[in-house]
């Protein structure tokens, strides 16, 4: 009966000691949400952080590419110069027969064309005949002076020149090739 009684103690002693056990879990459980809220925050900013790089990574690649199709047009403008020029070269052939005059008609035609799609990529033709000389568009190759001008204007043009526009930017291709007037120095 002593044993009985005894156990009888023990058990009533693990009974109050039950409840202490309960306010532990109790105030660990404020912990364990502070954590919970921390991860949470922690893995919200990390992905803030991933979707931010991920927009600048789309700026940059979107930039990128245009600036490679732009670079692409301008090397094919580039390669195209030359041919364009020979049809200059074959239209400005003076007192044709009327055999070759509808042969450079056609040729005309299909300079107009080609000049129609450098256009649709913003490239221009440059003939800056009777402007002021331009150092970033025209290189001078001949210059003659004259009492009729004020300021250095192109007095003819040797080759044309050629430059993108895309909005306000504008970029050589190639320089035209003129012959300027200078005033004349007393």
């Amino acid at each position: 009966m002593i044993e009985e009684t005894n156990q009888t103690v023990e058990t009533e002693n693990e009974e109050v000691a039950s409840p202490d056990s309960q306010k532990e879990t109790i105030s660990e459980a404020p912990s364990e949400l502070d954590r919970a809220k921390m991860e949470i925050e922690s893995l919200k900013d990390s992905w803030q952080r991933e979707r931010a790089e991920f927009q600048n990574y789309k700026r940059r690649t979107a930039q990128e590419l245009l600036n490679a199709r732009k670079e692409s047009v301008k090397r094919l403008a580039e390669g195209l110069l030359i041919p364009l020029d020979n049809m200059d070269r074959v239209t400005s052939i003076q007192n044709p027969s009327d055999e070759v005059r509808a042969f450079l008609d056609g040729v005309r035609m299909i300079q107009k064309e080609f000049f129609s799609v450098l256009e649709k990529e913003q490239i221009h033709r440059l003939d800056p005949k009777g402007q002021s000389f331009d150092p970033m568009f025209m290189e001078a190759i001949a210059s003659e002076e004259s009492e009729e001008v004020t300021e250095e204007i192109v007095s003819e043009t040797y080759q044309f020149g050629f430059y993108h526009q895309d909005g306000e930017n504008k970029q050589s291709i190639r320089p035209a090739r003129v012959k300027i007037a200078k005033p004349k120095s007393n």
